[in-house]
Order: structure tokens, then C-alpha cells, then sequence
């Protein structure tokens, strides 16, 4: 069983799954994902995929369909906590966001709506340029606050993140055929200065998106909006919910 938290109102038939980041597990969020969930009044459901956080799995060897195998995982996880007959609203960051979206398509009658932030549905040069000063920073161990989430596992954590990405027979990764099979409402949530990823990415999502698909960019924000800029992003994120529920 992954590690996961049950959070909210526990009695709503509505639940917000959290994905998180590349380099993430469930306290990562922080305060956030309660946050949220208590001003909507909704459940919420925080989880570490496997190999993140209290989650045990093998993060090495990484194929270029770690995400899709990370919606499935999804796919497990709620038939094994048996909330499939719950509204089920994705809400996924970075890595989380494209799991989201591979999810949609591909479970679309288990999808309610989905809320990105800072998904990728195809490889940019920015994204390759924007691991370079991160791969940097961990040799010079100024990223050894991972070792707090992820234990003794963090090395393999962030390596599993930079040698998938750098991988030749990554750079022709694309999901914009599973867009094509959504059709579900969704919020696509973008920071303009995003260092891993352009607005190239929030377009294609509403392009190829079968569903009425929201986009919101923020100025002056980057990978992260959620922490960035939480106030805005929560009431964009209330309105647009209190809308399709």
C-alpha cells in the first residue's frame, strides 16, 4: 500500500487527489492541499507515488513510461481505497500534472476534472536547460533538504528526475494524443517565468483538450504557483470547481 493521508471533509462525495512533483511526496505540500480542501469543504486524498517519500519502490531503471505507470498506480490506488464512486478531481504538479493528464484520458469515466499546474505533455529545451543548474546544486549538496523527505532514498529520488529527462529516447516523449481522449472540465495553471517549461505547454493543453479547459497564468511566478502565488491560485481554483460541482 502506498503512503497516503485522508484529508478534509471525509464525508463529501467530492475528493481532490494531490500528484505531486518530480522531486516530491506528500509533506512537500505542506499545509497546502488542507488548506484548500477545508475551504471547499471537500476530502482530500495526499499520497507518495512508490519510490517517493515513506512509499517503498525501486526508482532506478526508469523507463519512458514512468508516468503512464504512474497512472495506473492511480488507478489501483483509488480502487484499493474505494473511493471510485467519489467526484474524483486530479490535482497534479510538475511530473503530478502529466500523471493527471495521462489519467484523464486514459480513466476518463473515473475523472471528474482535473487541475494542472506546471504540467509537461511534451519535452522542451527550457526543461533540459532548467536541470543543469539543479543537477549543479545537488553535487555541491546544496540540495540535501531532499534527504528529509525521501531518507536515505533522496539520491535515487533526484537522479531518477535528471537521467529520465537527459535520456536521448526521452526527448520524443509527447501525450497530446491522450489529451485528445479528455473530456472532462480542467484548470491548466501556469507561471510565465516557469524555469522548467513555457506557455507552449498550458496552450497545448487547451488546444487538444476535449473538455471546457480554463488556462490561468500568472505573472511573476514560477515552477511552483501553489506556493508562489497560493492565495490567487486557491480562489481560481474555488471558482472554478464551485462551477462544475
Amino acid at each position: 500500500m502506498l503512503n497516503h493521508i485522508f484529508i478534509g471533509n471525509q464525508n463529501s462525495n467530492n475528493c481532490i487527489i494531490f500528484l505531486h512533483e518530480g522531486l516530491g511526496c506528500i509533506d512537500m505540500w505542506k499545509s497546502y492541499p488542507e488548506e484548500l480542501c477545508n475551504q471547499l469543504n471537500m476530502q482530500g486524498l495526499v499520497y507518495d507515488r512508490a519510490g517517493y517519500g515513506k512509499s517503498e519502490g525501486d526508482l532506478t531503471n526508469r523507463t519512458t513510461n514512468y508516468l503512464h505507470e504512474g497512472a495506473d498506480e492511480l488507478f489501483e490506488l483509488i480502487h484499493t481505497l474505494k473511493i471510485e464512486n467519489k467526484n474524483i478531481i486530479l490535482y497534479g504538479h510538475s511530473d503530478g500534472g502529466s500523471i493527471a493528464l495521462i489519467f484523464g484520458g486514459k480513466y476518463s469515466l473515473l475523472t471528474h476534472s482535473i487541475i494542472t499546474e506546471a504540467a509537461h505533455v511534451f519535452v522542451e529545451q527550457v526543461t533540459l536547460d532548467g536541470i543543469k543548474p539543479a543537477e549543479i546544486a545537488f553535487k555541491n549538496q546544496k540540495l540535501n533538504g531532499l534527504k528529509k523527505y525521501h531518507g536515505e532514498n533522496f539520491t535515487n529520488v533526484f537522479y531518477a528526475w535528471v537521467n529520465i529527462w537527459n535520456h536521448p529516447s526521452f526527448l520524443n516523449w509527447n501525450i497530446e494524443t491522450e489529451l485528445r481522449k479528455i473530456n472532462c472540465p480542467l484548470l491548466s495553471i501556469q507561471g510565465i517565468n516557469d524555469q522548467y517549461g513555457t506557455l507552449k505547454q498550458i496552450e497545448s493543453i487547451k488546444t487538444n483538450t476535449k473538455g471546457k479547459t480554463t488556462t490561468f497564468i500568472l505573472d511573476n511566478c514560477g515552477h511552483a504557483p501553489f506556493k508562489e502565488k497560493k492565495t490567487e491560485v486557491i480562489k481560481e481554483i474555488i471558482t472554478f470547481l464551485k462551477t462544475k460541482i
